[in-house]
């Protein structure tokens, strides 16, 4: 059987150059007060032959997680397929995550005008990073930067999920791995998505993870926890766990 390896990959923030709006007028755009974190795996390439010594390293040093490659890749997959299909996952998701942050903007701000906002407003500047699990922080970035309300309150935020045009959260690979990734980028709370809950550990520390099933659960989520007076969010459970019933991994 072939194998291969994921481990974390290096947490990547939005603000002030990965995600940006294009501007000239300086009427659209908001000041930041936080950081949101991109977060990524590393996954040995579907053409890597993955060496028993490798894999007996990870069991050892548990450093790195073992799936087969069957996994994450077809049969007959190649670097440079893998790639493309990466680019454009990731491409997709950018469009539908400012499809649901406008959605969002309009329902949560609906004083806010984005009427003049498009595809062509938005830019993303990062290079080797693919696949669609960016949604659900692209979104949150861009809600964040298009209304002048202060979501972030001065907090580091990660996030992990796919995004839907109406801002419905998906389930991603590796998510143990990127609670990893968030807990080194110093994060005080990492969003994933409900699908994810059976993939999550027994117990988290060090960081909150925050199950969401849609953006606007992240949303209200973050505009709630810096009001310490309200009680309305749910409590953590024992795995400092929030939005899940049961956890699996």
């Amino acid at each position: 059987m072939n194998f291969v390896l994921i481990t974390p990959g290096e947490p990547t923030s939005l603000f002030p150059k990965v995600l940006t709006i294009k501007d000239p007028d300086k009427t659209l755009a908001h000041p930041v007060n936080g950081q949101l974190y991109l977060l990524t795996i590393y996954i040995t390439n579907p053409e890597t032959k993955v060496l028993g010594a490798s894999v007996l390293g990870c069991w050892i040093w548990g450093d790195c997680v073992v799936n087969p490659r069957s996994i994450w890749y077809e049969k007959f997959s190649s670097d440079k397929a893998e790639r493309a299909v990466g680019t454009k996952a990731m491409q997709k998701s950018q469009s539908l995550a400012l499809t649901a942050a406008k959605k969002v903007i309009a329902t949560y701000f609906p004083e806010i005008d984005l009427s003049k906002v498009s595809d062509k407003s938005v830019r993303v500047s990062l290079e080797n990073t693919g696949g669609p699990s960016g949604g659900l922080i692209f979104t949150l970035g861009l809600i964040d930067l298009l209304t002048p309300k202060d979501i972030l309150a001065g907090r580091k935020i990660a996030g992990t999920g796919t995004i839907s045009a109406d801002g419905k959260i998906g389930a991603i690979g590796g998510v143990t791995e990127k609670i990893l990734g968030a807990k080194k980028a110093g994060a005080s709370v990492i969003f994933v998505s409900t699908e994810n809950c059976l993939d999550l550990p027994d117990t988290v520390e060090g960081i909150k993870v925050v199950a969401v099933e849609t953006i606007g659960d992240a949303l209200e989520y973050l505009l709630e926890a810096p009001n310490t007076a309200n009680k309305s969010q749910k409590a953590f459970n024992s795995a400092g766990i929030q939005g899940c019933d049961n956890v699996g991994a």
